[in-house]
């Protein structure tokens, strides 16, 4: 395998920086470092980052990532969005993913249940934000070294992370579904083709759930899912076999017409290691 089995991940590349435009609020100053997914959310441990372009298809053995010794991290948003716009809702997130752990292990360890799913309380605004907001951190360092421009598709969701409960109203939907899996994907932006119909779609997906934010009325998404609304009180996960094959939408593989594009440096796989 030579020089290709101990090429090191172009991860490097985008994470190192000190100042540069926060990629939430848009202001120039210095940045700091965001966990996604956020602490509390899930064991904080030893992770290595790659591109995800650089494992697909391959043994992610083959590139060597990006290593952190305390969860997955991303330089790219001011200190100001990162513990008042983030910090005061990643909580939600945290508390939701503790009730679904214990009810999922509870689900797995009773072969006797007839149920499929399992359910957990959730402020859905509380929760949609701060998930919203590290989809939007979980990039390159690349994208905070110019000042930022009108985008119909992110500014919707800098709107609603920075405060405005109506700003994805008519911009946006949000879909959920189980994620069973120890590794975290995130990726900014992704263009996704099947059956003649494309979509463009931000997903962040870690246990329990990957989260997904699309174009309004327009997304492609697992069968399984369920579109999140902020006036829900309530999340609901299916935990049947027949959606596991499709928990890594919309990376898990193509078939037919399926295609995808996105860009490298935003689109990153962190797997934890030394466990």
């Amino acid at each position: 395998m030579g020089e290709f089995s101990s090429s090191i991940s172009k991860r490097f590349q985008h994470t190192r920086i000190q100042q540069g435009y926060c990629l939430i609020c848009g202001e120039f100053g210095k940045l700091t470092q965001d966990h996604v997914p956020p602490q509390g959310s899930i064991t904080i441990s030893k992770v290595e980052q790659r591109h995800l372009v650089e494992v697909i298809g391959q043994g992610v053995s083959h590139v060597r990532g990006v290593v952190s010794p305390n969860g997955s991290k991303f330089k790219t948003i001011c200190s100001h969005c990162n513990s008042f716009h983030l910090g005061r809702n990643d909580g939600e997130v945290a508390r939701v993913n503790r009730d679904f752990t214990q009810k999922i292990q509870e689900y797995f360890g009773n072969i006797n249940t007839i149920y499929r799913s399992v359910t957990a309380d959730v402020d859905a605004v509380k929760y949609a934000r701060a998930m919203a907001g590290h989809i939007l951190s979980a990039t390159s360092v690349e994208e905070c070294k110019r000042a930022p421009e009108p985008s119909a598709y992110y500014d919707p969701i800098k709107e609603f992370v920075l405060g405005d409960d109506q700003a994805l109203d008519h911009s946006h939907d949000i879909y959920y579904w189980f994620y069973p899996f120890s590794r975290h994907f995130s990726a900014k932006l992704v263009t996704f083709r099947n059956a003649g119909h494309t979509s463009v779609l931000s997903i962040l997906s870690f246990f329990p759930i990957a989260f997904m934010l699309t174009k309004k009325n327009k997304g492609a998404f697992p069968a399984h899912a369920r579109k999140l609304r902020k006036t829900h009180t309530k999340l609901t996960l299916d935990l049947s076999s027949a959606g596991i094959r499709y928990s890594e939408f919309p990376f898990g593989g193509l078939k037919d017409d399926q295609m995808m594009a996105l860009r490298d440096s935003q689109a990153i796989v962190s797997y934890p290691i030394g466990q």
